[in-house]
């Protein structure tokens, strides 16, 4: 087994026990800075208790009464947060703020959704009595009660943003993201099928960056929606894997076994998806339940997802799935590292804030390589139109060619008869007429009919065509190489995309132009081959840097790909436009 391949896995299994490692280790006490207060004591049912606090074995709807005391100063305002569970704030007895009551949110979501909220207070002196009556969720039997906040609105928010900015941000950016790769799909599938992969990449892109902004309480306090940030958080949590293992299966070039494998688990979350959507939308069970079964779908899928990765790698030797397995095994590892954190760490960080990470490593690793991927399928779409071209020439040479033999036919025919002729004249004595007979039968014989312009069959056929093209034109076409059967470590197929190309552009020069004409020679020496191509031309487009511009209709790759050819077998090129010629010239090593 090859190293190299054995390596990152270590490496990451090492990196992996370092993170939970730290995760276990680490314990914030984050204090809020000055000019902000947090009330953290309170009384409940006559005793002191701290928050945030979590009640448990409640049924529905219990009533949880929460006071506290307050010295608030003027332009104070209160940070609230409630959870899947209804509120009304007092001060001093009067309703100062309510939320989630019924007939406040759709019916179909069965408790509210989580809300977060700047509350200002009244102007008061001295000290005030705040009174916050909860209702237990419905569809859990715990509630858990967050700490307030209180400080001026400026104050307040800056503490907010130095908690969740960043997971705002990265929301914003990934949402962004994935926007622009569906512009790019867009236009890139337009010309190539494969630009899809970054449909799904950004559909990924997206799924998250809905997530996190649903999921941040910043958001809350800043868009007064709470439904829609409640449908964003848990259809992007619940959707995210499924443009992942989509955007595997499209690009990674995987056995079919492991792509039955990745789509058998996006086709899981899918129905999982449906149904946790129906059962929502029933009044049967919200989403805020059925997300723990996706805290097990979601993460064991990426987890095959890196495994199928892991095993393409060592046994198949997949390079693209080498290049995506340390990624796509660190989104595993963060998204483990999400759930864990929910369940048992609990550290004081936002939400979703590990798999942001996790994201972030697999959003550029993924963007890159995916660039090399539509690169690559633009490469081998040339090639293929390379070789169809290729292909249409051979097929034009073969109908030459049987025409040519067909004249062959005519022509032994026709020789026989005028031999015949000769014969019966000379024995006449008629001397003249048999001479004249005789010039008509070498006038066609001269005709050229070996369709024959140098001793490779490829780069013969290619020549052939494009002087017929030429003719056909009313363009005087010359053509004449020293091109060898064996090119020796060039491709006969590369050798025919020079030779097609120049007089390709030699033909569509001479359009327009009064008396057009080609003239092609090659010489092939101690390995060196050297072709050049003089051609009439009405007009030119020279770039800034002295390169000339395609005029193809559609534009092209112009002159540069044939440099570019000839370069690659250690040779050079030079172009110049003089007095209505075009001269042309390139060399490249055969052997």
């Amino acid at each position: 087994m090859d190293k190299r391949t054995v390596l990152p896995p270590l490496c990451l299994a090492a990196l992996m026990a370092v993170l939970f490692a730290v995760a276990l280790s680490f314990r914030a006490d984050r204090r809020p800075p000055p000019g902000v207060e947090s009330l953290s004591q309170w009384q409940m049912e006559g005793e002191a208790v701290s928050l945030p606090l979590t009640v448990g074995s409640l049924p529905a709807r219990t009533p949880l009464v929460l006071t506290a005391t307050l010295h608030p100063k003027e332009g104070d305002y209160l940070y609230v947060k409630t959870v899947y569970a209804p509120l009304r704030l007092y001060v001093d007895g009067v309703l100062l703020f309510e939320y989630g009551q019924p007939g406040s949110y759709p019916d179909f979501l069965i408790d509210p959704p989580t809300k977060t909220a700047l509350v200002p207070l009244p102007d008061a002196e001295g000290t005030v009595t705040l009174r916050m009556e909860y209702a237990s969720p419905a569809q859990r039997s715990s509630i858990t009660l967050h700490p307030v906040l209180v400080g001026s609105s400026a104050a307040v928010l800056m503490e907010l943003i130095g908690q969740m900015g960043f997971s705002l941000f990265f929301a914003f950016v990934l949402v962004a993201l994935g926007l622009l790769l569906f512009l790019v799909a867009l236009v890139v599938t337009r010309f190539e099928a494969a630009g899809a992969a970054l449909f799904w990449l950004g559909l990924f892109c997206v799924c998250v960056g809905c997530w996190v902004l649903g999921e941040c309480n910043l958001t809350g306090v800043l868009v007064d929606a709470p439904v829609i940030l409640y449908l964003m958080a848990f259809l992007g949590l619940f959707t995210l894997a499924i443009p992942m293992l989509k955007f595997g299966c499209m690009v990674l070039g995987l056995r079919r076994d492991s792509r039955r494998l990745l789509h058998g688990m996006a086709l899981t979350l899918e129905i999982c998806t449906g149904a946790a959507i129906v059962l929502q939308l029933l009044g049967v069970a919200a989403f805020s339940k059925t997300m723990y079964l996706f805290h097990v779908v979601v993460p064991l899928s990426l987890c095959v997802f890196a495994v199928v990765l892991m095993r393409e790698s060592v046994w198949d030797q997949n390079r693209m799935a080498r290049r995506f397995l340390v990624p796509t095994a660190a989104l595993a590892m963060f998204a483990l590292l999400e759930v864990g954190n929910y369940y048992l760490f609990h550290l004081p960080v936002q939400k979703s804030f590990f798999f942001q990470v996790g994201v972030l490593v697999f959003a550029v690793v993924a963007g890159v390589v995916c660039g090399y991927f539509v690169r690559d399928a633009f490469q081998l779409r040339a090639q293929n139109g390379m070789m169809q071209r290729q292909v249409e020439i051979q097929r034009e040479q073969y109908r030459l060619l049987l025409e040519a033999e067909e004249h062959r036919r005519e022509l032994r025919h026709s020789v026989k008869h005028h031999l015949a002729a000769i014969r019966v004249l000379l024995v006449q004595q008629e001397r003249e007429a048999a001479l004249a007979d005789l010039n008509t039968m070498l006038d066609e014989l001269s005709a050229d009919v070996t369709g024959r312009l140098c001793d490779n069959p490829l780069v013969n056929a290619t020549a052939m065509h494009y002087q017929a093209m030429a003719r056909q034109a009313g363009a005087v076409a010359d053509i004449l190489l020293d091109i060898p059967e064996d090119t020796g470590r060039v491709p006969d197929s590369e050798l025919c995309v020079i030779v097609g190309d120049l007089l390709e552009n030699a033909v569509i020069a001479c359009r327009g132009v009064e008396k057009p004409f080609i003239k092609m020679r090659s010489r092939c020496a101690d390995g060196l081959l050297t072709v050049t191509l003089d051609n009439s031309y009405s007009r030119v487009q020279q770039n800034a840097d002295g390169s000339f511009q395609s005029t193809r209709e559609g534009g092209g790759l112009g002159l540069r790909a044939i440099a570019a050819l000839v370069e690659k077998h250690g040779g050079g090129s030079h172009f110049e436009a003089k007095d209505g010629v075009f001269y042309s010239s390139v060399y490249l090593r055969l052997w």
